[in-house]
């Protein structure tokens, strides 16, 4: 009897450490699972058919669920499992799934293998919901990315596909890039309110959205100034169309009336694209944004020009050195200066106003262009060049 009374205490104990279990995986959102190798047959605790959208009387098919998962997930969780299962291993894995009633949701997977005589028999393991996690993870990395205004790419984005790219890195094939000003913001803010102001920039994101709907990056790079870069999918035409150009200076609706808006565009045509070549890009497109402010006061102001290769001193051959000044940007022969100076790559970047990120890729193509390895050595070939 006393062992009969022992034998029921066990399971009785048993039965209240489930019950824990479950309630404790329901309320995590984790769940445990298991897969006969030998029969693929499933085995899974309620959390995972809450994930899997499936009712928990169902008898799990493998071949259904892992149709579930999205494609390069199914194709990864084929490669990791079947590697496991070769070396009697284990994998993780995040993976996006659509259930069957269409709904899209995001899982962490951990598998471990049970093995018996050198051979995995047995796949067990645990499955997690992590679709708020993963939504929270976007809206960070969007915050990150893209201005929260306007919605297009912020200026860090801008730097990362555009302005900092590496020396010998994929080029970007371009028909046109342009600058644009809201040149009036400041007395919209003034007259009509800051609301005012962020309504017009606003419009304005959208307007540039509208025109240029593929084959552009169109960015906010701060306050009222604006950047898009068309590639070569864009006909140049398109850009230069008049009716398109001066729908983004039409005045913007406010309340019962209008805010007018006046736009100034800085248009550069290269006739060819290298990636080394983004700095001299900008700072000619910035000069012709300088002078299409100048004009007479109206609407809409664009001056657009081709490239100027021999200004900046590039050749067919790209970043091949020049005797005199090695083809250096004026931003890069002023992070020359500095390092002259014995300046550290952040006290660089805060006397620049740009981030380390940018400093050292100015570096790095100041030591391809001057073709050292180091401070010592640029300084010291800068110095005989007079360019100190």
């Amino acid at each position: 009897m006393g062992g009969m009374h022992s034998h029921s205490n066990i399971l009785a104990a048993d039965e209240r450490f489930r019950n824990l279990y479950e309630d404790v995986s329901a309320l995590s959102g984790v769940g445990a699972w298991a897969c006969d190798l030998r029969t693929e047959a499933l085995s899974w605790t309620p959390v995972v058919y809450d994930i899997f959208g499936l009712p928990q009387d169902k008898r799990v098919d493998r071949r259904e669920t892992f149709a579930m998962y999205a494609e390069p997930f199914r194709l990864m969780l084929d490669r990791v499992r079947s590697t496991a299962i070769a070396n009697c291993g284990s994998f993780s894995l995040e993976a996006q799934i659509f259930r069957a009633d269409g709904e899209e949701r995001w899982i962490r997977l951990k598998a471990a293998t049970k093995v018996q005589s050198g051979h995995a028999v047995r796949l067990y393991g645990m499955k997690e919901d992590i679709t708020i996690e993963r939504k929270r993870w976007e809206q960070l990395r969007r915050s990150a990315e893209y201005d929260a205004l306007t919605g297009l790419a912020n200026r860090a984005q801008f730097h990362v596909r555009f302005l900092d790219r590496a020396p010998g890195s994929e080029a970007l094939a371009l028909s046109a890039f342009v600058l644009f000003d809201l040149d009036n913001l400041r007395e919209i803010n003034r007259q009509w309110g800051i609301a005012a102001g962020d309504a017009c920039l606003a419009v304005f994101a959208r307007r540039l959205l509208t025109a240029y709907p593929v084959g552009a990056l169109a960015t906010r790079l701060g306050g009222s100034e604006f950047a898009i870069l068309l590639n070569n999918s864009v006909p140049v035409g398109m850009l230069g169309a008049h009716s398109q150009l001066n729908d983004l200076a039409e005045p913007v609706p406010w309340g019962a009336g209008v805010i007018p808006i006046r736009v100034s565009a800085g248009i550069v045509f290269p006739r060819r694209y290298c990636s080394f070549e983004a700095e001299a890009l900008y700072a000619q497109a910035t000069l012709a944004l300088e002078v299409a402010k100048m004009k007479e006061e109206e609407p809409l102001r664009v001056v657009a020009v081709g490239f100027d290769e021999s200004k900046y001193g590039l050749t067919d051959q790209g970043s091949r050195r020049n005797s005199e000044n090695f083809q250096l940007s004026p931003r890069e022969t002023e992070v020359l200066r500095h390092i002259g100076q014995g300046s550290t790559t952040d006290e660089i970047a805060e006397m620049m106003g740009v981030s380390r990120h940018t400093v050292r890729n100015f570096i790095r193509r100041i030591y391809q262009k001057m073709e050292v390895s180091g401070r010592v050595e640029a300084v010291r070939l800068a110095g005989q060049h007079g360019m100190l």
